[in-house]
């Protein structure tokens, strides 16, 4: 029976210019056949049944038709386009689909690119070998239906290549929530780099029946806690979501929304919270007309909201933002109680985050649901036992995500991740070289050293209002990526520090993230040397009392958007007992920057530049509006 492996279905993208390939399975010794853009391609060389064909993509254009025949069986993909292929890989900010982005970018909802085509590899783990193929793969052209499912990284990133060069672009996105970079790494690499715990690991999980008794012991010890903390949950217990705002007792407290409680049990346990709001006739009658959202910011950690005893939505973790329809008829004129069922499973606060929305909309009114709460506690218990996520262990995506496209011709690669390697991130820059040649080794009908776009962490503060250097590595990190992409041939550098949101991991502005990867991918991969990167400071030198740095602006220049221009946010000296001094500097040409030394110069160690875990008031830029990136100089 003939089968093809990789990533191959109807609708995909393959690789102009270039060598595509083909590879699958038959019976041993059928002549397998490729017919495409009228040219036939014949297999000359079989082992056990498996072929392999190369086949010209050609020019630009679609749709085409490619079959696949063995002499007994044909396999017809159909809708095909040729254009430009690019990998979209890493973590929940490469995965984040539009789904979540429909509220900011609601016009591209409604009219999406069609000439960005996109796959997206199910997330599936392996430690023994590398897969040669995904299940059931599907490649989908942008409409308003699925869009929706499409990485907004990947999609936006696409976009900006069909709008400069006019061919379509296929992405194939590859990514999970929650990874470490070492989970796209197979054993050999990480072996290579002396990293012989993470190899440990890759052996200890070939071993099936230690998976399987992971997973039942940790499903098992969940489940009881569930049902632990059902049981213990009196407000369920007494139907505490039917209770009315006026029918509460004394036994609940008065509570600011949004804000941390921080006076509550430190480790797990049930909190309910309560609000009154009223609504006039005038208000009522167009939630009448069609269902209003209820939007309650973001909560840690899992929700469930009813008004008026009717059922509203439930998130069963923190990050998602609380984004809910409520049927017209949970309203009533007059007095209205919202109740909110928070389950806190850990050792940190009840926060709802500041910053965020909250309250009941639609098109014609508006009720806020922010100020003076009342909230009672309902139980509490130990943490819930911790998961267990073999897709975040060594090499277990790229045996079962990356693999399988090794066969796809493609342009190039983006690469968004890091935030999980925050803890340790000393060792970032040499797992992500590694990482680098390892695909650019693997992804054979790539071109050779293979242009690799790193988009840059953002700034973001664990969602508190913060502005620190302090916990988290977040700054050391983004100075690995600035490293790797300093030192390592044919990359690139989407500089985002100025495109994140303090209060939540997952930034929704995706078209900044997208269009700058790809303005990237433009200068290195496509030679338009319009696109200039990431102003660099070249060097330093002292002169006085004055610091003098040159920045390498390609054919671009320095701009400060500072509101006063007479001087640049940002920059801080760093003293010998790791204190923080505010450092004045001020644009003196269109490449050099001047700082003003302190009396104390001499108690001086480091010049930092936006080294903090969330960094405000970004200004310097280049005329393209890209952002320096934070960097550090030892003095």
């Amino acid at each position: 029976m003939l089968s093809i492996y990789g990533i191959f279905s109807s609708g995909m993208v393959l690789q102009r210019n270039a060598v595509n390939c083909i590879n699958g399975k038959t019976e041993k010794n059928n002549k397998v056949t490729v017919r495409f853009r009228n040219k036939e391609y014949i297999d000359n060389y079989q082992k056990d049944g498996e072929f392999n064909i190369e086949f010209d993509g050609g020019k630009e254009g679609g749709p085409f038709e490619l079959s696949v025949s063995d002499g007994v069986d044909t396999i017809v993909f159909s809708d095909i386009m040729v254009g430009d292929v690019w990998l979209v890989s890493g973590q929940s900010n490469a995965q984040l689909p539009m789904e979540r982005l429909k509220y900011k970018f609601p016009e591209e909802i409604k009219n999406p690119c069609s000439d960005v085509r996109m796959i997206t590899i199910p997330i599936t783990y392996s430690f023994d070998s590398e897969k040669k193929s995904v299940q059931n793969p599907e490649w989908k052209a942008a409409d308003k239906n699925s869009i929706l499912e499409m990485s907004g990284t990947g999609y936006f990133f696409g976009k900006q290549l069909t709008k400069e060069l006019n061919i379509p672009v296929g992405i194939v996105n590859a990514s999970q929530g929650g990874c470490n970079i070492i989970s796209w790494m197979n054993e050999e690499s990480l072996n290579e780099l002396g990293k012989k715990d993470y190899c440990e690991r890759i052996e200890k999980w070939k071993d099936n029946k230690k998976i399987a008794e992971v997973i039942k012991n940790t499903s098992d010890a969940q489940k009881k806690w569930d049902e632990n903390i059902l049981s213990s949950d009196i407000g369920l217990k007494n139907n505490w979501q039917e209770l009315k705002y006026d029918e509460l007792d004394s036994s609940w407290q008065k509570g600011v929304i949004p804000s941390d409680f921080k006076e509550l049990n430190k480790h797990g346990g049930v909190y309910w919270f309560k609000k009154e709001f009223i609504l006039s006739r005038e208000q009522i009658e167009p939630f009448g007309k069609d269902n209003p959202k209820v939007w309650m910011g973001t909560i840690q950690d899992a929700d469930k909201i009813w008004i008026n005893n009717i059922f509203i939505g439930e998130t069963a973790y923190c990050y998602p933002p609380r984004r809910y329809s409520a049927p017209s008829n949970a309203f009533v004129e007059g007095k209205n109680t919202i109740t909110v069922r928070v389950q806190k499973n850990g050792a940190w606060d009840v926060r709802f985050f500041e910053d965020k929305p909250y309250y009941i909309f639609n098109d014609n009114t508006k009720v806020a649901l922010d100020g003076e709460w009342k909230y009672r506690i309902s139980c509490e218990c130990d943490a819930a036992p911790s998961q267990m996520f073999f897709e975040w262990e060594p090499s277990s995506l790229y045996n079962s995500m990356l693999a399988p496209c090794f066969k796809t011709s493609i342009c190039g690669a983006v690469w968004y991740q890091g935030e999980s390697n925050c803890w340790i991130p000393g060792e970032y820059k040499d797992l992500l070289e590694k990482m680098i040649c390892l695909w650019r080794e693997k992804f054979e009908y790539a071109p050779e050293d293979f242009p690799f776009i790193i988009a840059q962490l953002p700034n973001w503060a664990e969602g508190y209002r913060i502005e620190t250097n302090k916990g988290g590595g977040w700054p050391e990190l983004r100075e690995q990526q600035l490293q790797a992409f300093n030192e390592i041939k044919n990359t690139g550098l989407a500089v985002l520090i100025d495109c994140g949101e303090w209060n939540d991991l997952h930034p929704e502005d995706k078209e900044t993230v997208g269009k700058r990867c790809a303005f990237e991918a433009l200068r290195i991969a496509y030679g338009r040397k319009n696109f200039s990167y990431s102003p660099k400071c070249e060097y330093c030198e002292k002169n006085g009392r004055i610091l003098k740095l040159r920045f390498d602006c390609a054919s671009s220049r320095l701009v400060n958007k500072a509101a006063d221009k007479n001087e640049i946010n940002g920059f801080e000296f760093l003293t010998k007992d790791d204190e923080s001094v505010a450092a004045k500097a001020k644009l003196v040409s269109d490449t050099d920057i001047e700082i003003q030394l302190s009396d104390n110069a001499g108690d001086i160690k480091e010049l930092r530049y936006l080294w903090k875990q969330n960094p405000y008031d970004v200004s310097l830029y280049n005329e393209m509006g890209i952002p320096v990136s934070p960097f550090r100089i030892s003095l």
